[in-house]
């Protein structure tokens, strides 16, 4: 009697045996395919230095590109602010239009910009208009009116565009639209001008606060010296490079040159080289959107 209760014992225990090890199996299958699922959804983190060589990727979407009447590519995007490359084609018109929200400040990257711009000012509606090379920074606050037109048939026009908050789109008006009266005065900004001017004062720096993106620019020129840049992953430094060349150094050393496009989540400091002035346009963005915006108001 004692014969087959040892083997059905037997038979049980290695049932038993099995069946843990087909269940740690499983287990660490599901703990594997968990992971693999976690990490394909999880968003690498942003790098401590980025750069972005404008003028180049500027190049390489008209190349690709040589028959579009618009085209954009985007370095940063927050609630908060973006900063996007508007490439406009031969010809190509950006018809009389505000923003509602946005404050906006584009620097010319190639070409000639002609830019149209209305605002209100005792009770009537002014115009301005202008053409403006590499460089050259144009502002437009909310509700002031501007558009864009690229006359060269043999060129397409390059915008780097600052937007906070963020770009929400163009609303497009006739040139005698009455909310064009609560847009301020616009601003523009000429980089070769700021030069002349300090190296007549005979300084070695001017760091000022452009009326833009509500005293969130700045525009800083070095003839001589180094400058530092203060920055974090929770406030993050954008540095457009106008004019000029030098060393900026982070991470590590790295060379500095007309079209540059820095976004900086850590320190960082930049040194001119000697006999080339460094004029640097300084953004510091707000990651959040606003509480009007974020209610949709």
């Amino acid at each position: 009697m004692s014969e087959p209760i040892s083997v059905e014992s037997a038979t049980l225990r290695r049932r038993v045996v099995l069946y843990r090890t087909l269940s740690l199996l499983l287990t660490v299958f599901l703990v594997a395919v968990l992971f693999a699922v976690k990490r394909a959804m999880t968003v690498p983190e942003d790098p401590d230095v980025e750069v972005f060589d404008v003028p180049a990727v500027f190049e390489s979407l008209a190349k690709k590109n040589p028959d579009a009447a618009d085209i954009s590519d985007t370095f940063f995007f927050a609630d908060g602010a973006t900063v996007h490359l508007h490439v406009m084609g031969r010809g190509q018109a950006c018809p009389l239009h505000i923003h509602r929200r946005t404050h906006e400040a584009t620097v010319i990257v190639a070409g000639q910009a002609e830019v149209q711009q209305i605002w209100g000012q005792e009770g009537a509606l002014t115009e301005r208009r202008g053409t403006h090379p590499p460089g050259d920074l144009i502002a437009s606050e909310p509700f002031t009116g501007h558009a864009w037109f690229n006359r060269a048939e043999d060129q397409m026009l390059g915008n780097l565009v600052f937007a906070a908050p963020r770009f929400d789109g163009n609303l497009y008006i006739d040139a005698e639209d009455a909310r064009m009266q609560r847009g301020p005065e616009p601003f523009t900004f000429t980089p070769l001008q700021a030069l002349a001017e300090l190296a007549e004062a005979g300084g070695e720096a001017a760091i000022v606060k452009l009326p833009a993106l509500e005293g969130r620019m700045s525009s800083v020129v070095l003839a001589r010296g180094a400058h530092s840049l203060e920055a974090t992953r929770a406030e993050p430094v954008i540095v457009y490079v106008a004019e000029g060349s030098g060393v900026l150094t982070a991470d590590e050393e790295k060379p500095v040159k007309v079209g540059q496009l820095w976004v900086l989540r850590r320190g960082a400091s930049v040194r001119v080289t000697e006999g080339s002035p460094l004029m640097l346009y300084v953004f510091r963005p707000p990651m959040d959107a606003p509480a009007s915006v974020a209610r949709g108001d």
